[in-house]
């Protein structure tokens, strides 16, 4: 494959593909920010409202945003 207009078509490929990745990474990061943020509403609901502590919301809030920091911290020491 090295006629001229396969390698343009292939590296236009490439660039897609890396967009299609970096929209996936800025769409999952949103995601993890707003489930963190729903569940930390929840759980002051039930603490400010029912006067209750849900154990597992608290659990919740920390496995997500520990997960979130512990892989920022990982790309950030491989790249």
């Amino acid at each position: 494959m090295n006629h001229p207009v396969l390698r343009r078509l292939l590296m236009l490929d490439h660039v897609a593909d890396e967009r299609q990745r970096e929209h996936h990474r800025r769409s999952s990061t949103a995601a993890v920010v707003a489930g963190v943020l729903t569940a930390f509403a929840v759980q002051e609901y039930r603490l400010l409202v029912e006067h209750a502590i849900a154990w597992d919301l608290i659990a919740l809030i920390y496995v997500m945003g520990g997960t979130k920091i512990a892989l920022m911290l990982w790309y950030r020491f491989k790249n």
